[in-house]
C-alpha cells in the first residue's frame, strides 16, 4: 500500500493518503485555484482516475487552510505549531523579491466549519493563516450545530509538495482552435499530463518521505499574476485577510462546502473514500430521500413512500410515525443530555435550512445538470389529476372547512379547469393519435392575468396555500364530547399539485416576468387502454341484476405542460450567492454548452487524462459488418433488415471473442424492440443464448426489479453454468448508462450502436431547438443543432464510461457506425479526451475482429498471470 504523501498547491497544504496521480494533480490544482480566486471551475477526469479523493482533499485542505490552527494527529505534541508561510513561485512575471509573510492571528478554538455530502460538518483545523471574507453572513442552524464541537488535530508535516521556480502553465491541447476560443473567453486551461510531467522535470517535486529542511525566498510581483499557482496562492491570502471584516456571531465566517451527487449509492462511495483521508474526522451529515432514509416498516413496502411517510407524520389515519416521535423522546431525556451534551438529533427539514450565501457548492457526476435544472422549473400534470385537486377544494369549501384558505385555492383550479377545457377545441394534429397546442410564457401570463392571477394576487394566494398547508387542529366534534378528531386536510396528491403550479407560477411572476419567455406551455393530448366498470343496473322490475363487466376502450388523456427551456432560470438562483461552483463528472465532454446553457462563466476548465496505460484498453470504430454491410445507424437504415441483421452478426461475434461480461447500448427503446424482434424471428437470439445469459433493459419499472435483474447479470458472470458470462442490452440515457459500476469482468466490453441523437420529433426537443436559434445570437446560446448534437455524445460518452473504472482495469469500447470513420472530425471530436486519443477506425470487420481478438487474448493472459501469483 502506498505511503502517505502532502501536496502544496497554491499556497495550501493537501494530505493525500496516497502517492497522486497526474490526473488527481491537476484536479487539486484546478481546484485550489477555483476556491482562492471564487472562480467557478468544470472539471472532466475520467472514472477510475481518483476524481473523488481529488475532490474531498482538495476542498477540505483549503476550508482547513482558513483556519490558523495546525493540522496535527495523535504522534503530535499538544502544542499546536506556528502558522506555516504561504510561498509563491519564481515564475518570469515576479521581478523583485522580498522577505517571507509569516503574518499570523489567533483562532477561536471553538471555530468550525461544515462539510456537507447534501448537508453539513465540521473540518479540522490546519496550519494556515487565519483569515475573514468580507460580509456578515446569516447564521444558519448548520453553523450553530457545527460550532458545537471543537475540531480534531491531525499532524501537519513539511510542505513536500511545493511550487517552486516554476509556474504551472495552461494546457497544450491537441486541438488549438478550441484552445484559443475558450482562452479568448478567459477560460484557463488545466492537464494533467503537463502538471505531471512539471513534476518529473523538478518544476514540483514530490516526497512521499518527510524533507530536509530548506528555506525559500519568495518574488513580489511588480503587477498582479493571473497565469500561475503563486496568484492563486496570493488570493488565498487575499481572502483569509478579508475574512476579518466579516462576523459570524463573532467568529470567523468560514465557507461551508456542500458536495452534491446523483444517486444514494454515489453518497455511500464519497463517505467511503472520505474515511481514506486525513480529514475524516470532519463533521458531516447526508441529506436524502424520504425513500432512503423513513426506517417505518409500513413506508418502506410501498411504491409511494414519500406520500405514505408523510401520512405518517401528519397520523391522517390513526397511525403516527413512532420513529419520529421516539427521537424527539430520545433527546428530551436528561440521561441523553448528560451523555451528548453538544450533539442533539435534527430532522431533515431543520438540517435542509440552507443558506448557500458564499459557501462552495461541488456537484459530483454533474454530466446531466443541464437537464436536470431545466426538469427542476419545469411541471407537467394530466387534467384528471388537476380535475381531483379542484374536487377536493370543493369539498373543502362546501363543508366549511377553512374556507377562507380553500376557497382563493379552488377558484384558482376553477378557472384554470375552464381554460383547460376551452382549450382542447384549439389543438393541431401532430403524429398518429397525438395532437397539441403550444404557448408561450408571455402568452400564458396574459391568460392567467384575465382570471385574475396576477403579480398583485400571487403572493396573496401563496399566503393561502401556506397557511393550507400547515393547518392540521384536532376539535371536539360536538360540545361535550371528550373524544378530539383532526380536521381533514388535502391529500398529499393534491398538495402536489398545488407545488407544483405554485412553483411554476413563481417563475412567470419573478421580478416582473423576468422569466416568462423562457417557458413554453404545451397542451398535449394521446389516447391510452383504460378499463370501465359500469354501475350495477337491473331491469325495470328488479328481479334480474345484470353483471359487471370490464370494458376496454382507447381514452384521451390531456397533459398540461409548463417547459422551462432555460437551466440558467433556476441555476441563477444557486449562482448568483454562492463563493464557487465546481462541476466535474468523468464525462462532461462536449464542454461547449454549459456556460451558455448556465449563465455562468465557468473560468477554470479540465479535461484529465486517464490513469490507465494505453495497453490497457482496445478502441476502435467499426464501420461495416461480418457480411460486409455498412454500419449507419440514422433512422432509415435502422429500419431495415439488412441493417438489423448485421447489428445482430456483430454482436455474436463479439460475445464469441469476449468473454465474461459484455454490455451493448442502443439509441433508444424502440430500437432494442425492434432488434430483439428480428432476432427472437430469425433464430439469433436463440444463438446468443447458447454463448451467454441474455438480458434486457426494461423500460420502466421498480427500482427493487431492476436491481433483481441486475443481479441475475453478476451472477451469471460469476457462475458460467455452461455459458462464457453474460450479455446486457440496454438503451442509453437508461438506467444502465447512468451512475452504474461494471469493473473488471463485469464490462470487458461495451458496445455502441449509432449515436444516440434524442427523439427530433419529441416536441420538447423541437421547443427547445427553436429556443436556442431564437436566443443564440442576444444570449450566446449554442445554436439548436449544435446543442442536439452535444446532447448525443454526453449520453454516448457516458456509455462508454462503464467500461475502464479502476486503475488496473481493462476492456475494449467498440463504436458501431461508420460516420465516425468518414468524417472524424465532426463526430470524434465530442467524445472524451481519453477515447479520442486511442480511436482507431476499421472499415474491415474481419480486421477488426482479429486485432480485438489479440487484444483479448493477451489480457486475459496477463490477467490470469497475476491471479496466479506466480
Amino acid at each position: 500500500m502506498s505511503s502517505a504523501s502532502e501536496y502544496t498547491i497554491g499556497g495550501v497544504k493537501i494530505l493525500f493518503p496516497c502517492k497522486a496521480n497526474p490526473s488527481q494533480l491537476a484536479m487539486m490544482n484546478a481546484i485550489v485555484k477555483g476556491l482562492n480566486s471564487k472562480q467557478h471551475c468544470l472539471l472532466e477526469s475520467p472514472t477510475g482516475s481518483g476524481k473523488s479523493l481529488a475532490l474531498l482533499c482538495s476542498a477540505l485542505s483549503w476550508q482547513q487552510s482558513l483556519y490558523e490552527m495546525p493540522l496535527d494527529d495523535s504522534s503530535c505534541s499538544k502544542e499546536c505549531k506556528k502558522p506555516e508561510t504561504s510561498m509563491q513561485c519564481r515564475c518570469s512575471c515576479h521581478a523583485e523579491t522580498s522577505t517571507e509573510d509569516q503574518s499570523s492571528a489567533a483562532v477561536n478554538p471553538g471555530t468550525t466549519s461544515s462539510f456537507i455530502i447534501s448537508g453539513t460538518g465540521t473540518p479540522v483545523n490546519s496550519g494556515a493563516t487565519l483569515r475573514e471574507t468580507e460580509e456578515n453572513s446569516k447564521i444558519t442552524l448548520s453553523s450553530k450545530l457545527s460550532a458545537k464541537k471543537r475540531a480534531s488535530f491531525h499532524k501537519g508535516e513539511d510542505d513536500d509538495f511545493k511550487v517552486d521556480r516554476k509556474r504551472i502553465r495552461l494546457l497544450e491541447t491537441d486541438q488549438e482552435a478550441r484552445k484559443r476560443h475558450r482562452l479568448t473567453k478567459g477560460v484557463q486551461f488545466v492537464d494533467a499530463l503537463e502538471v505531471y510531467q512539471q513534476r518529473k522535470d523538478g518544476e514540483l517535486t514530490v516526497h512521499t518521505e518527510k524533507p530536509a529542511a530548506f528555506s525559500l525566498k519568495t518574488l513580489q510581483p511588480s503587477s498582479p499574476c493571473t497565469q500561475c499557482s503563486c496568484a492563486s496562492a496570493e488570493k488565498n491570502v487575499k481572502y483569509a485577510a478579508s475574512a476579518k471584516k466579516k462576523e459570524n456571531g463573532g467568529k470567523p465566517f468560514i465557507p461551508k462546502i456542500f458536495f452534491g451527487t446523483r444517486t444514494h449509492k454515489q453518497i455511500a462511495q464519497i463517505t467511503r473514500e472520505l474515511r481514506r483521508t486525513a480529514y475524516s474526522s470532519v463533521r458531516m451529515t447526508i441529506l436524502s430521500s424520504r425513500d432512503h432514509t423513513c426506517v417505518h416498516p409500513s413506508v418502506s413496502g410501498c411504491s409511494n413512500k414519500n406520500e405514505k411517510c408523510v401520512e405518517l407524520l401528519e397520523a391522517k389515519n390513526g397511525t403516527s410515525g413512532s420513529y419520529f416521535h421516539g427521537v424527539h423522546k430520545l433527546t428530551e431525556h436528561h440521561l441523553f443530555h448528560s451523555a451528548h451534551k453538544k450533539s442533539q438529533a435534527w430532522d431533515i427539514e431543520d438540517l435542509m435550512e440552507i443558506n448557500l450565501k458564499d459557501q462552495v457548492v461541488i456537484l459530483d457526476e454533474a454530466h446531466n445538470i443541464e437537464d436536470c435544472e431545466r426538469e427542476s422549473a419545469s411541471y407537467s400534470m394530466t387534467e384528471m389529476q388537476f380535475r381531483s385537486a379542484h374536487e377536493e377544494l370543493d369539498t373543502m369549501v362546501n363543508n366549511n372547512i377553512w374556507r377562507k384558505d380553500h376557497e382563493p385555492l379552488r377558484a384558482v383550479c376553477c378557472s384554470l379547469t375552464n381554460w383547460l377545457r376551452e382549450s382542447c377545441g384549439q389543438l393541431i394534429e401532430r403524429n398518429y393519435e397525438t395532437a397539441c397546442k403550444v404557448w408561450s410564457g408571455k402568452q400564458m401570463v396574459a391568460f392567467l392575468h384575465n382570471m385574475g392571477i396576477t403579480s398583485a394576487t400571487f403572493p396573496i394566494l401563496k399566503k393561502h396555500f401556506a397557511a393550507v398547508l400547515e393547518k392540521e387542529e384536532k376539535v371536539t366534534p360536538f360540545q361535550g364530547a371528550e373524544e378530539l378528531v383532526s380536521i381533514p386536510v388535502i391529500s398529499p396528491s393534491t398538495q402536489f399539485v398545488l407545488k407544483g403550479l405554485f412553483m411554476i407560477l413563481l417563475y412567470l411572476f419573478k421580478e416582473n416576468h423576468r422569466f416568462a419567455e423562457d417557458y413554453r406551455v404545451s397542451l398535449q393530448q394521446t389516447y391510452a387502454w383504460t378499463n370501465e366498470t359500469p354501475a350495477d343496473a337491473s331491469d325495470k322490475n328488479g328481479f334480474f341484476a345484470q353483471s359487471k363487466r370490464k370494458s376496454w376502450h382507447k381514452a384521451a388523456v390531456h397533459t398540461l405542460s409548463f417547459w422551462c427551456l432555460n437551466p440558467a432560470v433556476p441555476f441563477s438562483n444557486l449562482s448568483g450567492s454562492v463563493s464557487s461552483i465546481v462541476l466535474t463528472s468523468g464525462t462532461l465532454s462536449p464542454m461547449d454548452s454549459f456556460s451558455s446553457e448556465l449563465g455562468v462563466r465557468f473560468s477554470i476548465q479540465l479535461e484529465a487524462n486517464h490513469v490507465i496505460q494505453n495497453s490497457q484498453v482496445w478502441v476502435g470504430t467499426v464501420g461495416a459488418g461480418p457480411k460486409g454491410r455498412p454500419l449507419c445507424a440514422t433512422f432509415q437504415h435502422t429500419e431495415t433488415f439488412e441493417f438489423q441483421d448485421e447489428v445482430g452478426e456483430l454482436l455474436f461475434s463479439v460475445c464469441q471473442t469476449i468473454g465474461r461480461g459484455v454490455l451493448c447500448f442502443l439509441p433508444s427503446y424502440k430500437m432494442l424492440d425492434k432488434l430483439k424482434d428480428r432476432w427472437l424471428h430469425t433464430g439469433l437470439w436463440e444463438k446468443l443464448e447458447t454463448i451467454k445469459t441474455v438480458i434486457v433493459e426494461p423500460k420502466g419499472g421498480g427500482k427493487a426489479d431492476f436491481d433483481d435483474l441486475l443481479q441475475i447479470y453478476y451472477d451469471a458472470i460469476k457462475c458460467k453454468k455452461g455459458k462464457d458470462g453474460a450479455l446486457l442490452i440496454a438503451v442509453c440515457r437508461g438506467k444502465v448508462s447512468e451512475g452504474l459500476d461494471f469493473s473488471d469482468d463485469n464490462a470487458r466490453a461495451v458496445i455502441t450502436i449509432g449515436i444516440p441523437f434524442p427523439n427530433v420529433r419529441d416536441l420538447q426537443v423541437e421547443l427547445k431547438r427553436k429556443y436556442n436559434d431564437q436566443h443564440a445570437k442576444v444570449r450566446g446560446l449554442l445554436p439548436g443543432s449544435q446543442w442536439y448534437e452535444i446532447q448525443a455524445y454526453r449520453a454516448l460518452n457516458q456509455a462508454l464510461g462503464r467500461c475502464i473504472r479502476h486503475q488496473s482495469d481493462w476492456g475494449a469500447l467498440i463504436l458501431a457506425d461508420d460516420r465516425f470513420r468518414r468524417n472524424p472530425n465532426k463526430y470524434i471530436a465530442g467524445l472524451s479526451k481519453w477515447i479520442r486519443q486511442q480511436i482507431q477506425h476499421h472499415e474491415d470487420f474481419d480486421h477488426a475482429l482479429g486485432s480485438l481478438d489479440t487484444f483479448v487474448k493477451k489480457k486475459s493472459e496477463g490477467h490470469r498471470f497475476l491471479t496466479s501469483g506466480q
